[in-house]
């Protein structure tokens, strides 16, 4: 089977059975009321969502399965450490030839697409990140499924909305239900599905709202309960109670956890810049498979996601020795270290699988890390003597500071860790450690590790909701041609005739011949008395546009709404139309302040 013929075939079943939910959904739209059809397709996007986040679980579960535990080749390091060149290889191969451009990967994207795109994802992506996230993590990249089974869910949201025709607002709800309902059954946590949506992918719903994100959310975590059970999902069942003599414990936790998050940012950003400079994909991923590869044989426990491993960690301590660094050592001392080194190096191994060209995120890799920082800590102490260390609920609690560090996201964190337990047990602690590593890497970072790249990207801040609306806007919708358009020489007696027959009172002055390259501009009120003055009729007739126009500052068709509202508040109160080129100084037509701000009031109103 080719590439193409892969796609075309993978296409048209998924597009085939969504074509009947298609006319299914608008057939129950006749017979029911708006409220009710909402409510009801959020039910069914829940359900798809979290079908879809399964389906990823268990691929990735088959795929471990048959190249690990049914092989003999499975415990071998060496082997370990070559497939996951295989694995990001095929994703990377997906993604460049059968996706291509329609293929968004991270959370930045989903955002961008509901504040650029009006909440429109491509409907491929309601499959294409349970392939290649599969193959990724399944063969031992380093990363998690997350993010992923977000984009899935948001996709399916937002297709389904566009095909029953649903307006904006209600379309980023369903895309909001789907969000959360994957994270819903990535966990089992259905508060946290919702805070996901809401904190990190930076969605406004109103109050209202909630019921069809609880019943979306609820269904996801419900069928991911019932379809995989709890060995597949993440749970903890060694917590101890909260002891306040542990107090000060806990606040050094926080701290550490908030610079680590501050290591793991730039970490990142440092190595996707030195990616950026390798150029093709082919490079990227031969750099950045054999350099993952490297790592997983000297820290083996860097494969695939970690969640077995930290679990295992928190219910027994005990770490497996098939690493060469440790395989003939039991010194305490020394394997503290190798755990250490496993907690640094999972930041590199995560950044080598996304860059190398793998699907993944870094959900899973900030509650890993987040985890051994807190085994770390705790056995730390323990081995200085301290014996009645709660190293599980460190454990757990780092694990809430890594994430809200990371993702800007404390209320998803807490609530993430305390329903992954079973209990509540440890709320104090977790708000502790969450708000204590938030507030740190706020303090030197404004955005969180993908808000960031979309800043950089696109120039949007979500955190700035006046400034984020504005973002929503685009320049060449606005751009009006109506408007009087004078060559260099046009007479007077022309430019009068044409002037008398429009209602503009600004004009552009473009080349001689078929140039279209903007001269200047010419505004009403300056040439009104070269226009109407009698007495100087005869010599006012030798006057041409070129003569009467004047420089004006422009705006380029890729400057945003900020460069077009900061170029208005230059110029004169009376001149509020601003000209507008392309990337040649061809003119395209003229903007006006007060279409920008009619505009903006409509999208105002639009969001709330």
């Amino acid at each position: 089977m080719t590439i193409d013929t892969f796609r075309k075939f993978t296409h048209k079943s998924v597009h085939v059975f969504f074509t009947q939910l298609k006319y299914s959904l608008l057939l129950l739209k006749r017979r029911m009321h708006e409220r009710q059809f909402l409510i009801f397709c959020c039910l069914v996007v829940g359900c798809l969502a979290s079908l879809g986040a399964i389906a990823l679980k268990l691929f990735v579960v088959k795929l471990e399965h048959f190249f690990f535990e049914s092989s003999e080749l499975g415990d071998i390091v060496w082997y370990q450490a070559l497939t996951p060149i295989l694995g990001i290889g095929l994703s990377s191969l997906l993604i460049e030839k059968v996706y291509k451009s329609e293929f968004k990967k991270g959370n930045d994207k989903i955002v961008y697409a509901i504040a650029k795109k009006s909440s429109d994802l491509p409907f491929s992506q309601c499959y294409s990140h349970i392939t290649t996230a599969g193959l990724t993590v399944g063969l031992g990249g380093s990363c998690g499924l997350e993010s992923p089974m977000v984009a899935t869910g948001a996709a399916i949201g937002s297709n389904l909305g566009r095909a029953t025709f649903l307006p904006y607002k209600e379309r980023t709800l369903l895309l909001a239900c789907g969000i959360a309902s994957g994270i819903s059954s990535a966990f089992g946590a259905p508060i946290a599905g919702i805070l996901f949506a809401l904190e990190v992918l930076m969605i406004e719903v109103s109050i209202a709202s909630f019921i069809p994100l609880l019943m979306s959310s609820a269904t996801g975590a419900l069928l991911a309960k019932v379809l995989l059970g709890d060995n597949v999902l993440l749970t903890f069942n060694t917590i101890r109670s909260f002891d306040y003599g542990n107090i000060f414990l806990y606040l050094g936790l926080g701290l550490l956890a908030g610079c680590l998050c501050l290591f793991y940012s730039r970490t990142y950003h440092w190595i996707d810049h030195k990616f950026a400079a390798l150029g093709s994909p082919v490079k990227r991923w031969l750099v950045g498979s054999l350099l993952l590869g490297v790592l997983i044989f000297l820290f083996p426990q860097i494969f695939g996601e970690g969640y077995i491993f930290i679990k295992t960690l928190a219910e027994t301590g005990q770490i497996p020795h098939n690493s060469i660094l440790i395989a003939h050592t039991h010194n305490e001392w020394l394997i503290w270290i190798f755990i250490f080194g496993i907690m640094i190096f999972k930041i590199f191994g995560t950044a080598f699988t996304i860059l190398g060209g793998g699907n993944g995120g870094s959900f899973a890799p900030s509650l890993v890390i987040g985890a051994l920082l807190g085994f770390v800590v705790g056995r730390f102490f323990q081995l200085l003597g301290y014996t009645d260390v709660p190293v599980t609920n460190l454990i757990v609690v780092g694990m809430a500071g890594m994430l809200s560090g990371l993702f800007f996201a404390p209320l998803t964190a807490i609530f993430l860790a305390a329903e992954v337990t079973n209990g509540y047990s440890l709320f104090i602690p977790l708000m502790m450690v969450a708000a204590i590593s938030f507030f740190v890497v706020k303090s030197f970072e404004p955005l969180s590790l993908e808000m960031k790249k979309l800043y950089q990207q696109s120039e949007l801040d979500p955190t700035d909701k006046d400034r984020f609306a504005l973002s929503r806007l685009e320049l060449r919708f606005l751009i009006s041609k109506d408007y009087p358009v004078f060559r260099l020489h046009t007479g007077l007696v022309e430019m009068l005739e044409q002037i008398r027959a429009s209602d503009k009172d600004v004009y552009a002055v473009i080349g001689d011949d078929q140039s279209q390259k903007l001269q200047g501009v010419i505004y009403l009120n300056d040439i009104k008395t070269i226009l109407f003055d009698d007495n100087k009729k005869e010599e006012n007739q030798k006057i041409t546009a070129g003569d009467l126009m004047m420089k004006q500052s422009t705006l380029t068709i890729k400057d945003d709404m900020h460069s077009a509202i900061h170029k208005f508040e230059k110029l004169h109160s009376a001149k509020n139309v601003l000209p507008v080129v392309d990337e040649k100084g061809d003119w395209l037509g003229f903007i006006s302040k007060a279409s920008i701000l009619d505009k903006y009031r409509s999208e105002i109103i639009r969001m709330v």
